[in-house]
């Protein structure tokens, strides 16, 4: 039987050691010390080879190391990549409109306009969200909402059955109708907040690794990333569910009644987190169901009660499956 792990909030550090010790997720959805050799294979602090059953991995050090990044745009396709890199414009590719990125560890990148779901050329206080309809957020905060025709110079686009021209120099981003994603084999995580899909990663000699089979380059492969960019690893993305996807049942405590007019809703972070583990802060006391989806059994949480709560009274927290704790 194949486990399938939830993932609902982890703490994630990187190394530069050329060849670092590592973090692994185990399909038991236990985080476990290994190592990982230039050839790929991950084994256990007893030596056992775990790469196969591995679902994601992580350098690890005592301390976060942060990329000193120039201020770069950034883009979201549809399928959840998300790539922070130098904003080329718009061009015809041979087969449709593509938006040119460059990336200083990735490279050059043309990707389609039907994967984009988001741009970003300047920020922004309210990015848009593209829901029937595709949207422009101008510069001076201005939004224009309808169908892009052109993404020439200027961009056309329809809008209360007329067409209106803005030149691309006004526009600080965009949000597009995009078509359903599809998840690739490997996802890793870099510090720069960029997250690219590709069919593995390899150890290259020297130090550092290549994310091969991209489908946003040319030549497929990336150039050589160093340990210290990178945060996370996963090697089963289909095999992993982050409990922040599923939509919690909020009720009312079983140990105590309490005359609240209302429960609310769990609050998740807006973070892009590894292995869409971002935190989620329960404002209890409160109970909450998630139906699990069919076919996933594990489990991984950590749970963390802030001491500004703790002078209030006792907190407890109590996970229950059917009639089990």
């Amino acid at each position: 039987m194949i486990n399938f792990t939830f993932i609902v909030s982890i703490y994630l550090a990187v190394s530069g050691d050329t060849t670092p010790a590592i973090e692994v997720l185990t399909a038991r959805g236990e985080w476990v010390r290994a190592t990982r050799d230039d050839s790929g294979v991950i084994r256990s602090e007893k030596g056992v080879d775990i790469g196969a059953t591995a679902l994601a991995w992580s350098p690890v050090s005592d301390e976060t190391t942060t990329m000193d990044r120039p201020p770069f745009a950034m883009t979201r396709l549809s399928d959840g990549q998300i790539i922070i890199a130098a904003f080329g414009g718009f061009h015809e590719g041979p087969v449709g409109p593509v938006v040119r990125w460059k990336h200083p560890g990735i490279g050059l990148m043309d990707i389609p306009v039907e994967r984009t779901s988001f741009i970003q050329v300047q920020p922004m206080s309210q990015p848009p969200i593209a829901n029937a309809s595709d949207e422009i957020v101008l510069r001076n905060g201005d939004r224009v909402t309808g169908f892009i025709e052109s993404f020439g110079e200027p961009i056309v686009i329809e809008t209360d059955g007329k067409k209106r021209e803005i030149p691309s120099d006004r526009i600080a981003g965009l949000s597009l109708v995009s078509k359903s994603p599809t998840i690739g084999a490997v996802r890793v995580w870099l510090t720069d907040g960029s997250v690219i899909d590709g069919s593995s990663i390899a150890g290259v000699v020297g130090g550092g690794f290549v994310l091969q089979g991209m489908s946003l380059i040319n030549n497929r492969s990336s150039l050589p990333i160093e340990a210290e960019e990178i945060r996370c690893v996963s090697q089963s993305p289909k095999r992993i569910v982050p409990l922040t996807a599923l939509k919690a049942q909020v009720l009312p405590p079983t140990a105590i009644a309490l005359p609240r007019a209302q429960y609310p809703a769990p609050k998740i972070s807006l973070t892009d987190d590894p292995l869409g583990a971002s935190a989620i802060e329960v404002r209890g006391p409160e109970r909450l169901i998630y139906e699990i989806p069919k076919g996933f059994s594990v489990l991984n949480a950590h749970i963390e009660i802030p001491p500004s709560v703790r002078p209030w009274g006792d907190c407890v927290v109590v996970l229950r499956q059917n009639s089990h704790e």
